[in-house]
C-alpha cells in the first residue's frame, strides 16, 4: 500500500465544465494549471516534502504515448469514482475488426459513432459547475494528491494523473472526488491503484449516499436496458436537457462497454452478444477485477482476479453494486526524453 504523497499545486478553470464547457462530472478532462515548483513529493508521513521534476519532458507510455504536463497543464481523473456519462464515443474499431469489413460496414459504423449520454450526466455536471462557480472566481486555486511511492503509479494507461482534488469553498476545504460521491452525484469505482483506506472512506460515504436514496442511487438499475441511441451529448449552454434527465443508471464504466457493443452491434460489425463482448474485455484483455472485500482483506496479489463479466447474466441482469469491485488498473511506464524509465521523484 502507498505510503509516500505527491502534492501538484495549481488553478482550475471553472468554466470547463458544462455548460460552459464540454467537461463534466466524471472528471476525465479536468485542467490543471501547474505552477512553477508546484509539484512535491514525500516519501512517508514523517518525511519532508521536496519539489520534483521529474514529470518535465517525460513520457506516459500506455494505450497512448503522451506528456504528463502539456504547456503547462494536467488532466486529471479523479480517482475512486465515476459519474454518470455526459459524452461517450465508441471506441474505434482495431485493427482485427476492420479484417475483412466491406466499406459499407465501416461507413455503417461511421455512422453510428456519436458522443453518447447517459441519464443524470448533464445533471451531475451542471451540479459540479455550480458547486465550483461558488464563490464567483473564474478560477479556482487547488490541490492535486495521490498516495504514490513512484512515478510510475502516478498516470493511468492514458496519461492522466489520477488523484483528488481540493478546492475551498465558503471558506471550506472540500475534496471534489469526495463531495460528488456524498451528494450522490457519482459511484464510486475503485481501482488496484488505490490504498485500503482512500477505498475504505469511499465505501463509508457511499453507504450513507445510499441510505438517503441520493440520486444515482435512486436511478441505479439492476437491468440493461434497449440502448438509446438518441440520448447524446448536449451542446454548450443546452441546459433544456436537465428537464428530462432523469432514468435507469448502470455504471458508467459497464455503461462504456455496452455503448461500444451497441455501436458494433447495429452497424453489424459484430454477431456477439453482449455477455460475450463483454467476456472479452476492452481492446481484446479481459477487464479483470476483485471483490472488495476480498481485496480489502487479502491484497491486490492474493486476491482472486475476477473477469468483469461474470457480474453480469445473460448480458442483461446486473449481478453487483457500484462499490463491490475492484478494477484492475490498466498498466503505463513513465519514461524520460532518455526513453528509459523513471523511478525515483
Amino acid at each position: 500500500m502507498p505510503v509516500g504523497l505527491l502534492e501538484v499545486e495549481g488553478t482550475i478553470d471553472v468554466s470547463q465544465f458544462w455548460p460552459e464547457g464540454r467537461s463534466d462530472a466524471d472528471t476525465t478532462k479536468v485542467i490543471v494549471n501547474v505552477a512553477p515548483d508546484a509539484i512535491r513529493f514525500r516519501k512517508s508521513d514523517t518525511a519532508p516534502f521536496h519539489p520534483t521534476h521529474v514529470f518535465d519532458n517525460a513520457k506516459v507510455k500506455g494505450r497512448t504515448s503522451t506528456p504528463p504536463i502539456k504547456n503547462g497543464k494536467l488532466t486529471i481523473r479523479l480517482q475512486g469514482i465515476d459519474a454518470p456519462e455526459l459524452h461517450y464515443m465508441p471506441s474505434p474499431l482495431s485493427t482485427a475488426e476492420k479484417k475483412g469489413l466491406t466499406d459499407a460496414k465501416k461507413q455503417a459504423y461511421h455512422e453510428v459513432t456519436h458522443s453518447y449520454r447517459q441519464f443524470l450526466g448533464a445533471t451531475a455536471s451542471k451540479a459540479l459547475h455550480d458547486f465550483l462557480s461558488g464563490p464567483g472566481e473564474s478560477a479556482l486555486a487547488c490541490r492535486v494528491f495521490t498516495h504514490v511511492d513512484a512515478p510510475n503509479e502516478v498516470f493511468d494507461t492514458y496519461g492522466r494523473l489520477v488523484g483528488d482534488i481540493e478546492v475551498t469553498v465558503g471558506g471550506n476545504k472540500v475534496d471534489i472526488n469526495h463531495w460528488l460521491v456524498e451528494q450522490g452525484f457519482a459511484y464510486p469505482t475503485f481501482y488496484s491503484s488505490m490504498n485500503d483506506d482512500e477505498i475504505k472512506a469511499f465505501l463509508a460515504l457511499a453507504k450513507t449516499a445510499r441510505a438517503k436514496k441520493l440520486l444515482v442511487w435512486k436511478h441505479l438499475a439492476k437491468t440493461i436496458g434497449a440502448f438509446d441511441f438518441d440520448l447524446r451529448e448536449p451542446k454548450k449552454g443546452e441546459i433544456d436537457v436537465l428537464a428530462t434527465d432523469k432514468g435507469p443508471v448502470i455504471l458508467p464504466k459497464l455503461y462504456r462497454r455496452y455503448t461500444n457493443w451497441s455501436a458494433r452491434k447495429k452497424a453489424k460489425v459484430t454477431s456477439q452478444n453482449f455477455q460475450k463482448f463483454l467476456s472479452k474485455g476492452s481492446g481484446g484483455k479481459p477487464d479483470t477485477c476483485y471483490e472488495t472485500t476480498d481485496f480489502l482483506d487479502n491484497g491486490v496479489h492474493s486476491a482472486t482476479p475476477r473477469n468483469f463479466a461474470d457480474f453480469v447474466e445473460g448480458g442483461k441482469t446486473i449481478k453487483f453494486q457500484p462499490d463491490s469491485l475492484v478494477f484492475g488498473e490498466a498498466p503505463s511506464t513513465l519514461v524520460g526524453a532518455d526513453g528509459k524509465p523513471i523511478t525515483k521523484f
